[in-house]
């Protein structure tokens, strides 16, 4: 693409919706790499960030050049082809056909999965996945939300637009007379594609502006000749999403007499617990350290990520998503490695006396920052838990089971992740992965196999705040340390 001088070159490449700035432009990432055909000057941060291969290639950090002062070509570096788990199966039972054709969307706030079903035989005809193209605007929701609040509808037409050439791609390649489109995500997603007001999220007493299911007619809202509707279902709170429900919804929560915990391990850390027929629910700040952002060699589960780490004659091994060509470390691959250094240079307290490389061209390796930065989130994940069974009155060794939900969770090696605190070792034999289950959830919906909780049913649900919980802190805390190796 060209630019011309004078234009902000983040801004004019993200208009494109193809490139990921996950720290939202502040130079911390060093995802917005680009090629340019000249020689521009160099930041204090892109020679820091950058290698002296990469500067001698013209490769520069877009947030890096708000002004330009000449025109350029410029090409993308980083090209992500993201792995992720869809709904794992060819048929769906379909209880009523509403239409001539159902499609579920998971809105993630990384990735958005779709599947195209055929109304009346319950056939699973494509599955679609995409990265998210407003991670052009920063990894986590709240960099998402700070956006709208400053550029208005960005995000919302970046979204939609994407969907909506989709859409068109299906309708196309399968003519019909009708079709349902059904959309589950975080509360945020929800928002940003309904373009609806943003702020009361992030303003206290934290409620969505919109709590209830919405109907969009197709031909309005994105201007397509085909009968039917696109429902956006509704959110639990503020932080706690329609996809979280949908899982809720797809297992049975609201409906079983067992102790189950319900964990939705994604960008976003939503848990669930139900006990005597009374369920609980909290989110947690984990960040996006289990996407890899903010790590070092952090990359999502993309083709040549290290996804898995494991000590063969005293060395680190690991493989890689698909065997490519290591390229970074993605987030059930930190938990891998971090276990295996808790046998090694690691201690308990997350201390690491110097930075341990683990290949060479390029650099990855793990840094003492990124051991801090998934304390942070392993704590924040099993403090939500804690406050739970507290609310509930019970213990982890009175649980039935621990469900665990999102492509990340489905990756996880069980017994490092026992290791290194995230998981409780009381969990061991009890622990279930079940990979997307909002987009099952939505699934279930569309066919209506399942039923869409009512207004009561969500309302009944305890929703744990944790910010202004002395107990969380404590709790926190307690658990920035990691339960395997040296004190």
């Amino acid at each position: 693409m060209n630019i011309k001088k004078g234009s902000n070159l983040l801004e004019e490449v993200r208009t494109q919706g193809a490139l990921s700035a996950l720290c939202n432009g502040r130079g911390m990432c060093c995802k917005c790499k680009v090629q340019v055909n000249k020689a521009l000057p160099l930041s204090e941060i892109e020679i820091k960030l950058l290698s002296p291969l990469q500067i001698n290639q013209n490769i520069r950090l877009a947030c890096q050049h708000p002004i330009l002062e000449e025109d350029v070509h410029v090409s993308l570096v980083d090209k992500e082809n993201m792995v992720v788990l869809g709904l794992d199966r060819g048929h769906v039972d379909i209880k009523k056909a509403s239409s001539e054709l159902l499609l579920a969307i998971d809105l993630g706030t990384t990735t958005v999965v779709m599947v195209l079903i055929d109304g009346k035989s319950g056939e699973v005809l494509l599955e679609h996945k995409l990265i998210n193209p407003q991670r052009t605007y920063g990894a986590d929701v709240l960099s998402r939300i700070e956006v709208t609040l400053t550029h208005n509808d960005v995000c919302h037409r970046l979204i939609k637009n994407e969907v909506k050439k989709i859409v068109e791609d299906m309708v196309h390649r399968y003519p019909s007379k009708s079709i349902t489109i059904g959309i589950t995500g975080n509360t945020t997603m929800s928002h940003l594609w309904l373009n609806a007001d943003v702020r009361p999220l992030v303003q206290l007493p934290y409620r969505p502006s919109v709590s209830k299911q919405m109907i969009q007619s197709i031909q309005a809202e994105l201007g397509i000749d085909v009968e039917g509707n696109i429902i956006v279902y509704p959110p639990i709170a503020a932080y706690l999403g329609s996809d979280i429900l949908a899982g809720m919804s797809l297992i049975d929560l609201f409906e079983t007499r067992e102790n189950i915990f319900f964990i939705d391990l994604g960008t976003n850390g939503e848990i669930v617990l139900v006990s005597d027929g009374q369920l609980y629910a909290t989110s947690t700040a984990a960040g996006p350290a289990f996407e890899g952002v903010n790590m070092s060699s952090g990359c999502g589960a993309v083709d040549g990520a290290m996804d898995h780490f494991f000590v063969s004659e005293g060395k680190i091994n690991y493989t890689t998503i698909n065997e490519g060509s290591p390229i970074g470390i993605c987030g059930s691959g930190y938990i891998d490695l971090i276990s295996c250094l808790l046998d090694g240079p690691l201690e308990s307290s997350g201390f690491l006396m110097d930075e341990v490389v683990l290949h060479d061209d390029p650099r990855i390796s793990i840094t003492q920052k990124d051991i801090r930065e998934f304390q942070l989130a392993k704590a924040a994940i099993r403090s939500g838990m804690d406050m739970c069974l507290i609310r509930a009155g019970i213990s982890y060794d009175q649980l039935d089971s621990l469900i665990i939900a999102g492509g990340f969770g489905k990756h996880i090696n069980l017994d490092a992740a026992i290791n290194i605190g995230l998981i409780p070792k009381e969990c061991k034999d009890n622990t279930l992965f079940i990979g997307n289950s909002s987009l099952a959830g939505c699934v279930s919906w569309l066919s209506e196999e399942k039923k869409v909780p009512s207004q009561w049913n969500i309302e009944s649900i305890k929703v744990i705040e944790l910010a202004s919980s002395a107990k969380w802190l404590e709790l926190f805390s307690d658990h920035m340390m990691f339960e395997g190796g040296n004190l």
